[in-house]
């Protein structure tokens, strides 16, 4: 296959050769767009089942689905979606993609909460007319938003890998760092600020609402003022405008396939192993900025046994499947590369560290709050020490691809993770009930930038090291490895630390017979906890040292054009 290198190939002589950072800037909105709206909805959710008239307490468990299907579809459509982009084309693939979510987006937006219309209102009357009985209109209306979730997340996931593959195609092996950190740091970025972005537009639309109908009338359109559907209505020319630039871009640039057959099986397979997975260990990667202890924020659900072995099960089924399969979704013998293993071992690490931050800082923030009672400024603190972490991590995925160029790859991450070492380390010593908020967000800043620093060469070593007609497969790998550090990081934390906090308050709390003192001893017993998990990502860190020293700089054969 003809590779690209520095640029693509133009399709013609006559054709001017695309610019790759403007592609990278390009297909880096759609990104952080479908990113954002994993945790969107988290911010309005109560909103939500308000206006569908149900009762919070019978339909919460189906209500948090919204969140729950997202991120499931956003995980499973990355397992299959990059190896559908090298067998059909990248550009294809995207496009679809885009397509995917913008139909998603549309189903969520239309939605009648009333179901006496579109799409809630043909599934009110399809549930009325098969069973006789009328449905609750809320509750038709719940499952259409659920359903439009989950196609949104099917696009919005795979953009993802293909994403990363782009950037593979269009850049040679030695200048990819830089590029795949950026794409790693905005899909991060976008999740996280999502339930913030959510609360201030949703906040914004009631508080100006009267505006909003009065304009509406001056104008001649019999409009209600926007709620939280209008945030999905936005999805749609942006994501229009997203297929019409993109295409420009990219007309320049020749389309290639490769070989080979799509692995059906080795599919069903790991999707089936991945869902059980996820929702065995709590399905959640949300960060709650209302979460006060660590009860809100996850931990292993009753049913998690069972899925978990199941999720074993199919998992070895595809094992089987992979190694039998002439064309299979994933190669296993790539995993004795150790650009693979080594990075996608890291990665994983990387995941379970990230979250371990996200977790710690909501929970701080309100034992704090509860204690001064200022729980109405707590929502702000969380949004701002968050960002803390995060802004700096994304950040530092610029300087993380220049030195990787320099120093390599190995030397890059293991400066990353040794900076993020040292944070949790002085987390572990300095935190306390009463730490300004001045040194927590410098501590989360230094874990920010650690982290963020191996974004680029983590995600180089994986692609450089895959075969040119795979980049789409093992970009995919990147993220999902991530992904699952992040899930196995809030439930196994979340478990542990809830039974570290229940041991030491009852060879505390006993001696306290004031219960305004008994507050307050367990609100420091949670910050000390608080600081136990930080010392345990500090460990994590140093294990990932090893398998970051592993990480060779190798060079792929070549890549495929789009």
């Amino acid at each position: 296959m003809n590779g690209i290198s520095g640029a693509a190939a133009p399709a013609d002589s006559t054709r001017r050769m695309p610019n790759p950072w403007l592609i990278l800037t390009l297909v880096c909105i759609p990104v952080f767009i479908g990113s954002l709206d994993l945790t969107i909805v988290s911010a309005f959710l109560p909103e939500i089942i308000v206006r569908l008239e149900l009762p919070i307490t019978d339909v919460i468990d189906d209500a948090a689905w919204i969140v729950t299907g997202y991120l499931l579809a956003y995980t499973v459509s990355m397992t299959f979606m990059g190896r559908l982009s090298d067998l059909i084309g990248r550009r294809r693939t995207y496009f679809a993609c885009l397509i995917i979510f913008m139909i998603g987006s549309f189903i969520v937006a239309e939605v009648d909460v009333q179901a006496q219309s579109g799409l809630s209102g043909a599934l009110y009357t399809l549930i009325y007319r098969t069973s006789g009985e009328r449905p609750d209109p809320g509750s038709a209306a719940l499952l259409v938003i659920i359903f439009g979730r989950i196609i949104q997340a099917l696009g919005a996931g795979a953009l993802v890998p293909i994403s990363l593959a782009l950037v593979g195609d269009l850049f040679p092996p030695e200048k990819r760092a830089q590029p795949l950190g950026i794409i790693g740091a905005v899909d991060t970025l976008g999740w996280v600020l999502g339930h913030l972005y959510g609360g201030i537009m949703v906040n914004f639309f009631a508080v100006n609402a009267a505006g909003f109908t009065h304009f509406f009338e001056s104008i001649g359109l019999n409009w209600d003022a926007p709620d939280w559907r209008a945030l999905f209505w936005i999805n749609i020319p942006i994501t229009l405008i997203a297929i019409v630039v993109t295409a420009w871009a990219l007309r320049g640039v020749k389309q290639e396939r490769a070989k080979g057959r799509f692995d059906f099986a080795g599919a069903t397979l790991i999707t089936g192993s991945l869902i059980c997975l996820v929702l065995g260990l709590g399905a959640n990667i949300e960060i709650a900025s209302s979460a006060s202890s660590f009860s809100d924020i996850g931990g292993f659900p009753p049913y998690a046994g069972p899925l978990l072995l199941l999720s074993a099960a199919m998992f070895a089924g595809f094992l089987f499947v992979e190694w039998k399969f002439p064309d299979p979704l994933f190669d296993l013998r790539a995993l004795a590369r150790r650009g693979i293993a080594m990075g996608s071992l890291v990665n994983l690490a990387v995941g379970f560290c990230l979250m371990i931050g996200l977790v710690s800082v909501p929970i701080l923030v309100n034992i704090r709050a509860a204690d001064i009672a200022n729980l109405s400024a707590a929502a702000l603190e969380v949004g701002i020490l968050l960002s803390a972490l995060t802004i700096p991590m994304a950040l530092a995925a610029i300087p993380g691809g220049w030195l990787a160029n320099r120093i390599g790859y190995r030397w890059a991450t293991c400066l990353g993770l040794g900076i993020a070492l040292a944070g949790f380390l002085l987390i572990w010593q300095t935190w306390t009930l009463e730490i300004p908020n001045s040194i927590v967000a410098l501590e989360m800043a230094l874990v920010g930038v650690g982290l963020g620093l191996t974004f680029s060469p983590i995600s180089a070593a994986v692609l450089n090291a895959a075969d040119p007609d795979r980049l789409g497969t093992f970009s995919a790998l990147v993220i999902i490895m991530r992904l699952l550090g992040m899930t196995i990081s809030v439930s196994l934390m979340t478990a542990l630390a809830s039974q570290r906090l229940a041991t030491l308050a009852a060879a505390t709390l006993g001696e306290a017979a004031d219960p305004y003192a008994a507050i307050d001893v367990y609100s420091r017993l949670t910050v000390q906890v608080l600081g136990e998990i930080s010392l345990a990502g500090a460990i994590i860190c140093t294990f990932a040292l090893l398998p970051a020293y592993l990480i060779t700089r190798s060079k792929s054969k070549g890549s495929p054009a789009l």
